[in-house]
C-alpha cells in the first residue's frame, strides 16, 4: 500500500470506491514487482566477460562486440544558428606585414572591379617563429 493511502482513508470511501482503489493498488504493486525484474533482467543481459566476472570462456571466441550507439542525425561541428567562437581579429596597425588582395574583376559577372573597399574582408594568420637550438660546448 502507498505511504499516503490507508485504510482508514480507504474506508470512508463508497464501497464501489473502495473495490476500485484496491484493484488500481494491487495493480500497481504489480506493475512495480515487473518493473523491477525487468530492470535486473536489462543489467544481466548486458553483462559480457570484458565488464563483469563472468570468466572469458562464457563468451563465443568469435563473437562480435555489440556496435556502437547509432550517433544523432546533427552533423558533427557549428550547428545552425550556433553563435560563432572565432578569435577576435587584431587592428591593422601591430600587424608585421599587411597584404591587399584586390580582384581586378567580379567573380560573379566578370565586371571590371576599381577603386577601394572601405571595410575589406579581413583574416589574420599567426605563424610561430622559427626555434633555432643555440648549442654551447664546453671543453676543460
Amino acid at each position: 500500500m502507498s505511504p499516503g493511502i490507508t485504510e482508514e482513508l480507504i474506508g470512508r470511501q463508497s464501497p464501489e470506491a473502495q473495490a476500485i482503489i484496491r484493484l488500481l493498488l494491487t495493480e500497481i504493486a504489480a506493475l512495480r514487482d515487473e518493473l523491477t525484474a525487468l530492470k535486473e533482467d536489462v543489467v544481466r543481459l548486458k553483462r559480457t566477460p570484458r565488464n563483469s566476472s563472468r570468466p572469458p570462456s562464457t563468451e563465443h571466441p568469435h563473437a562480435k562486440p555489440a556496435p556502437p550507439p547509432a550517433r544523432g542525425v546533427r552533423k558533427s561541428g557549428g550547428q545552425p544558428g550556433h553563435d560563432k567562437h572565432a578569435r577576435a581579429l587584431l587592428p591593422t596597425e601591430p600587424c608585421d606585414d599587411v597584404r591587399a588582395h584586390r580582384p581586378v574583376a567580379c567573380r560573379c559577372c566578370g565586371t571590371k572591379l576599381s577603386g577601394t573597399d572601405p571595410q575589406p574582408l579581413r583574416q589574420q594568420v599567426y605563424e610561430f617563429p622559427e626555434i633555432h637550438l643555440h648549442v654551447t660546448e664546453h671543453q676543460n
